[in-house]
C-alpha cells in the first residue's frame, strides 16, 4: 500500500509518497516539480508508480500555485513567472536539506524531475546543486536567457503591459545567466538527464531544447547514453502517458 502524507516544510506544502511499509526509512527521493498555474497534487501518478517500486517521492506547490494561491490576474502572475522559479530552486534545497536530515532521504540519491515550469526550474537547479545524481525535463527548457527575452517580445506583442523600464527588464534577464544551463553546459557533470519535448509545443519553444541537446551532444563533454532526448513528433505542451512511464523507468534505472 502506498501512504501518502500532507506536510509542511518551513511553509511549503508538500505531498510525501512512499510505499506504507518503508514510510519512515530512507529512501532514493525524487522531488517532482508541477508546472505553471498547477499544483503538487496534478502529478500524483509519477508519485504512485515510482512508490510502489520503492522510491519516495515529494510534490511541492510553487508560490502562488496550489496551497499558497493568491488572488492575482493572469498578466500579474505571468510577470512573476521568474521569480517564482528563483524562489522554487531555493526551496529545492530547503526541502532536500530537510528530508536528508530526518533520514528520510538517502543523500546519494536524490532526483528532480519537472513539468514546463518545474522543468525550467530544474534545470536552473542543476547549475546550483552537486548532489542532484539525475534530472528528467517534460517540455522545459535550461535556455533561461532566450526564453525570458521571448517571454517578454510575446507579451508585448499581445498588447500587455510592461510592470518594468526596459533597463529593469535587461537587468533582471542578465540576473538570470548564472542560472542557464545553455551557457554553463559543463555545470552537468557527469550526471544523467532525460529530456522529454513535444515538437508542436507553443508554449515553450520545442526548438530552444533541442537546440540545447544538439550543442551538448556535439561538445564532448559528456558520456554515451549520459544524456537522452525524446521526442514526440505531435505533442503540443501536454505530458503523454508514455512520457511519464519514460520518465518513470528513467528514474528506476538512474537513481
Amino acid at each position: 500500500m502506498i501512504h501518502i502524507s500532507t506536510e509542511y516544510i518551513q511553509g511549503i506544502p508538500i505531498l510525501n509518497a512512499a510505499k506504507e511499509d518503508a514510510f519512515s526509512e530512507q529512501l532514493p527521493t525524487l522531488v517532482f516539480l508541477h508546472g505553471f498555474t498547477s499544483s503538487k497534487e496534478q502529478n500524483l501518478s509519477y508519485a504512485y508508480l515510482l512508490a510502489k517500486n520503492g522510491f519516495r517521492v515529494i510534490l511541492p506547490d510553487f508560490p502562488l500555485h496550489g496551497e499558497r494561491t493568491v488572488p492575482l490576474s493572469s498578466e500579474e502572475r505571468q510577470w512573476k513567472f521568474w521569480d517564482i522559479v528563483m524562489q522554487g530552486i531555493v526551496e529545492l534545497k530547503v526541502i532536500t536539506d530537510h528530508l536528508v536530515k530526518t533520514n528520510q532521504t538517502d543523500p546519494g540519491r536524490i532526483g528532480v524531475a519537472g513539468t514546463s515550469m518545474g522543468s525550467i526550474t530544474m534545470f536552473g537547479a542543476l547549475t546550483q546543486y552537486d548532489w542532484i545524481k539525475t534530472a528528467i525535463s517534460l517540455m522545459g527548457t535550461p535556455s533561461y536567457e532566450q526564453f525570458a527575452n521571448m517571454m517578454v517580445y510575446s507579451i508585448q506583442k499581445d498588447g500587455g503591459k510592461l510592470p518594468l523600464s526596459t533597463s529593469e527588464l535587461e537587468s533582471k534577464v542578465r540576473s538570470l545567466k548564472p542560472y542557464d544551463l545553455s551557457l554553463n553546459p559543463k555545470l552537468l557533470g557527469d550526471r544523467s538527464l532525460l529530456i522529454w519535448h513535444g515538437k508542436s509545443d507553443n508554449v515553450v519553444p520545442y526548438q530552444l531544447t533541442k537546440r540545447f541537446y544538439k550543442n551538448i551532444m556535439e561538445s564532448g563533454l559528456f558520456k554515451e547514453n549520459q544524456i537522452q532526448m525524446v521526442t514526440d513528433p505531435s505533442s503540443g505542451h501536454k505530458v503523454t502517458r508514455e512520457a511519464c512511464h519514460q520518465a518513470v523507468n528513467w528514474i528506476m534505472e538512474k537513481l
